[in-house]
């Protein structure tokens, strides 16, 4: 037995149990206080970083105390100067990912350290470092959302059902395994499993609580409705994946709940619906978030961003300093209702890479996000559906429910023409049904943007 690893496991949980109870209190604070908060994390981890970085050595100026006296960081850069951006000699790149990619089950490196790989949807590989400290951070904020969700500990125990991506690289799979403490039941299922398997275990298991991508909610609510899914969970979230408006109106008559819209990124940055379900709340007192445009120059509330660059005040073997991360996001210019005062995301609408720029009508060319093929999860015979942009226009790949339904191309290429037309482009559609399609991590990618 890894007695070793169960001792850390279990410390760690408590860890993120306390920072959690921390977070929460923060989540009403007037914002003249929660700035001050802000700062003084802010210029803690700024010191710290200029004086075991020799990487942050070079770029942040002594004394510093404010972004934007600091270069943008992007992926490539910080992969490229690893070793020279961790905090602790001892730690260097490739020994961290020639470790990581030969594990099979969760383990902590050097017995301290959370080590986790991301690829975006441009392939651009990154590898992330999480201290103790760090890693209670992340799992505080989960903490925090689940008990806006109505999850926390008590007797009877929660039950908690997870369908998540398989691979111990991901930071969803290592966070899975540090909830599996005994203080909820867990139940982790891999959304590779054949459907008949979901749905056996989730009868069998009958979740308080469920946690999905919104592709996975989505092939749930058709068990449901076929009257094979037999559960009601009394909350539910959805993460990692785009969940447009006709995704969220079907998963929520299926379930009988109204799912959470649970935001997470490998850097650091969290954030989630409250319970009025308008717009995610992010947890800016745990990340600085900088919204962007492709210039590095703050963009208005109301306007779309065209990159997030990402501080983690929590993170010290890898400071994460102003990382640009190619999140698409407006933010809200006006406060929630509901009473927190953590900046809030009026949409979140997918990657920059995954918007794709089309033929306008009458020249030139047009953006188009993801969201705008949202008429496809209307179509209720759709299962799953991915847009490949071609040269001129898109092809649209759908699974559908069931195979009898000889229109089912006519109709849906009829409905994503009409909705590119609305959004100002004149590109050609051709839609394809297929019996499954490509995930990465688990993960499914609506929108390919063509590369170039």
């Amino acid at each position: 037995m890894r007695l070793g690893y169960h001792r850390r496991r279990l410390q760690s949980f408590g860890a993120s149990l306390k920072q959690s109870k921390v977070f929460l209190a923060n989540d009403r604070v007037p914002p003249a206080k929660a700035a001050r908060l802000r700062q003084q994390k802010l210029e803690a981890l700024l010191a710290h970083a200029r004086e075991r970085s020799a990487f942050y050595r070079e770029r942040i100026p002594a004394g510093a105390t404010a972004l934007d006296q600091i270069p943008v960081l992007d992926k490539t850069e910080m992969m490229a100067r690893f070793d020279d951006l961790i905090t602790d000699p001892a730690l260097r790149r490739d020994a961290l990912l020639a470790w990581i990619e030969t594990r099979r089950r969760d383990e902590l490196y050097g017995d301290r350290y959370r080590v986790m790989t991301t690829s975006g949807s441009s392939g651009r590989k990154g590898l992330f470092v999480y201290d103790r400290e760090g890693w209670a951070a992340i799992g505080g904020q989960w903490m925090r959302a689940s008990a806006w969700y109505g999850v926390k500990p008590k007797l009877p125990r929660t039950k908690l059902a997870m369908l998540r991506g398989s691979s111990v690289t991901h930071m969803s799979a290592q966070g899975g395994r540090s909830l599996q403490v005994g203080v909820h039941r867990v139940l982790a299922l891999p959304i590779t499993a054949p459907i008949d398997e979901q749905v056996a275990a989730l009868n069998r298991y009958q979740p308080d609580y469920l946690n999905a991508y919104p592709s996975a909610a989505m092939r749930l609510a058709e068990e449901v409705e076929a009257g094979r899914l037999r559960i009601s969970p009394s909350s539910m979230s959805t993460s990692s994946e785009l969940r447009t408006p006709a995704m969220t109106e079907r998963i929520t008559a299926a379930f009988g709940v109204h799912p959470y819209d649970l935001y997470a990124t490998t850097e650091g940055l969290f954030g989630s619906e409250c319970e009025r379900h308008d717009g995610v709340h992010l947890f800016d007192d745990v990340s600085i978030v900088e919204n962007v445009d492709a210039d590095g120059l703050p963009v208005p509330p109301g306007t779309p961003g065209a990159q997030v660059l990402v501080t983690n005040l929590h993170n010290r073997v890898q400071p994460i300093i102003r990382l640009a991360i190619s999140d698409v996001m407006t933010m809200h210019p006006e406060p929630c209702p509901c009473g927190r005062t953590l900046a809030r995301a009026a949409a979140i609408d997918g990657r920059r890479d995954d918007v794709l720029s089309l033929p306008a009508r009458g020249g030139g060319t047009v953006s188009v996000l993801p969201a705008h093929f949202s008429v496809v999860t209307k179509d209720r015979a759709v299962r799953e559906f991915q847009v490949r942009q071609e040269p001129g226009g898109v092809r649209v790949l759908v699974v559908p429910c069931h195979d009898g339904d000889p229109g089912l191309e006519a109709r849906l290429q009829g409905a994503v023409a009409r909705a590119l037309t609305e959004a100002g482009a004149e590109a050609r559609v051709e839609v394809e049904r297929c019996r499954e399609l490509a995930r990465r991590g688990g993960k499914l990618q609506i929108v390919h943007a063509r590369p170039g």
